[in-house]
């Protein structure tokens, strides 16, 4: 049974523990052992606390992976954000010596040591290895037939690309395998890959302009879509919300589920 050390993150815990708990059981299911991060932070966020302080950013990113090294496990997420923000922080650690002599000159004051050493997961990076996929397929009890699911990939899983290293950043295909091994059909549409729009928090316009011509992208496919699925605590939350909201304004009956793989 392979073990990691499991960092959920802040918005998942919060808003939607029911994803924890059916990732804990889906792991058992699957025999992926999870350890507790005790003492872990805030991944932190990868946009907002990097544009203010870029030596905060990465000092927080590295505590949390010292914490994972000290249990010697890797570490695995379930937040496409906490997943983007401590790749990158071990990435650009490993590439700036100067930078990691600094990260490393201020975790000492709090008794912390970053080495290096730690590696870095998301789930479907797990679950989408060739394996995994065959595992998958054999223990679904209620394969997801005739279901067309709708994938979004977000901004943070795939890009920038020379630091995920897992996917196709243009093209990628990891979700769509995982969705087909449940047995559903994964749809090709023209805005699989666009934002969200969650940070367009201070202009809502730009942020329902995207989930509106999602939306709208598929109802012209002119099939019965039966969810749209995402990866990311903030894609989830900000379809969820900006559906009904595009729906009262415009008057345009968008009821598509917003489900979480």
């Amino acid at each position: 049974m392979k073990e990691y050390a499991l960092f959920l993150g802040c918005t998942i815990p919060l808003k939607f523990p029911h994803l924890e708990k059916a990732f804990r059981e889906v792991a058992n299911i699957m025999r992926i052992q999870l350890r507790e991060m005790e003492g872990a932070s805030c991944c932190p966020e990868p946009v907002s606390l990097q544009s203010l302080s870029i030596d905060t950013w990465l000092t927080l990113g590295a505590r949390n992976l010292a914490i994972a090294e000290k249990m010697n496990l890797d570490v695995l997420t379930i937040c496409s954000g906490c997943y983007e923000t401590l790749k990158t922080v071990s990435v650009l650690l490993e590439e700036d010596k100067a930078q990691f002599d600094k990260v490393n000159s201020i975790l000492k004051k709090i008794n912390y040591e970053y080495k290096g050493k730690v590696k870095v997961y998301h789930f479907v990076e797990l679950f989408s290895e060739p394996e995994m996929l065959k595992q998958i397929k054999e223990l679904v009890v209620r394969p997801l037939s005739d279901l067309n699911i709708a994938v979004h990939y977000g901004c943070h899983l795939v890009r920038p690309s020379k630091i995920m290293r897992f996917d196709h950043p243009e093209k990628p295909v990891k979700i769509d395998l995982i969705m087909e091994a449940l047995g559903a059909n994964s749809l090709d549409y023209a805005t699989k890959l666009e934002c969200c729009g969650y940070c367009a928090r201070l202009q809502e316009e730009i942020g329902e302009n995207l989930v509106r011509q999602k939306l709208e992208d598929l109802k012209s496919l002119n099939i019965e879509v039966d969810a749209i699925t995402a990866v990311c605590p903030a894609c989830v939350s900000q379809y969820d919300r900006k559906e009904k909201i595009i729906g009262r304004k415009t008057g345009q009956a968008f009821d598509i589920p917003i489900l979480y793989l």
